[in-house]
């Protein structure tokens, strides 16, 4: 019953979205706190000119971060339909992502990832826009442009620069080196004007040590935490179901559809091997890793068969995101 409120495709399904942040934000949102910028990790220069103009705002820094996290699910829900990755119109991939966000009591801030996320998407939307378009350099240039805007708010965002190039392989199958400098270009726009500007305002040395910094200092705690890892153990198991589920129909899934996948494996992939790999990277990683899995997860739970089985599912992955919201801090 409930997951089939989840998977519907009507008014209720668009108010839900917003409902669902309300519950997990309300406590935040009541009692609002300044972030401590110490925390926000990764942070870049778009990030401070941003939170610059509400840096004495308790409630509007809550409330800003809590409308990105909305309008990131609603962003992710569209790209599934705009692209027809399911048979069935729905919001849950848009509900998947916010809740295992929202669950997350350190993500209620106005965090550089919440912002870089918004651009991620933007730049997944020209990824998946190239199909079927030989040599297009246009969305190929706006892809790794938004991408490196994304890093300019949340530097761990440059681990998925390799994506534009696996896009053009596998979407596009062209090797035209003309197209393969395409994203370099769009990328370093961005990076070029950053170094310029902090070279002409005598930054420089600064922004070069703080990126060093921010390489080399350790922030991978969460990894052992055991509230994290049951997080991690319930939605890892969601998405291994998700993923069978996808290969199980590989063959009889549109071919467009199958290429999206594929994007999805490579960016989930790279994310978690970012994760492990980087003591540099923080929790806050999690929503880029949510945005693939919440497709996964989306696919295997839209289904129409074991209804009873992922009914239970269901409310092991809402009770664990319930039980983590209140006691992981």
């Amino acid at each position: 019953m409930f997951l089939r409120i989840l998977k519907s495709n009507t008014l209720f399904s668009v108010l839900l979205i917003p409902f669902i942040g309300i519950l997990f934000w309300m406590e935040s949102l009541r009692n609002p706190a300044l972030l401590d910028l110490s925390i926000a990790h990764g942070a870049m220069p778009l990030y401070y000119l941003f939170i610059h103009t509400i840096k004495q705002q308790d409630f509007w820094q809550i409330f800003v971060a809590f409308c990105l996290v909305i309008v990131n699910s609603y962003f992710i829900s569209q790209l599934g339909s705009v692209f027809r990755l399911f048979r069935k119109r729905s919001y849950l991939p848009g509900i998947i992502y916010l809740i295992t966000v929202s669950c997350l009591k350190t993500m209620h801030a106005l965090l550089p990832v919440h912002l870089a996320t918004l651009f991620v998407l933007i730049s997944v939307y020209f990824i998946f826009d190239t199909y079927h378009k030989k040599v297009e350099i246009t969305y190929t240039f706006n892809a790794s442009f938004f991408l490196a805007i994304a890093s300019l708010f949340y530097l761990p965002v440059v681990v998925l620069f390799p994506l534009v190039w696996i896009s053009i392989f596998v979407l596009q199958k062209d090797d035209n080196w003309r197209l393969l400098a395409v994203p370099v270009l769009g990328f370093g726009v961005p990076w070029l004007f950053m170094w310029v500007y902090s070279y002409l305002s005598d930054t420089y040395a600064l922004l070069w040590k703080e990126l060093l910094s921010m390489l080399w200092t350790s922030h991978n705690d969460y990894l052992l935490n055991p509230y994290f890892l049951v997080l991690t153990g319930v939605v890892a198991l969601l998405t291994s179901l998700g993923s069978f589920s996808v290969l199980s129909v590989y063959q009889r899934i549109k071919v467009s559809a199958r290429k999206y996948f594929v994007i999805f494996y490579w960016i989930l992939g790279i994310v978690i091997v970012s994760a492990l790999a980087f003591i540099s990277i923080s929790i806050e990683i999690v929503a880029l890793a949510t945005i693939p899995a919440s497709y996964f997860i989306s696919y295997y739970l839209l289904s129409d068969n074991q209804t009873k089985f992922k009914e239970v599912l269901t409310w092991v992955y809402l009770g664990t995101s319930i039980v983590i919201l209140i006691f992981y801090v």
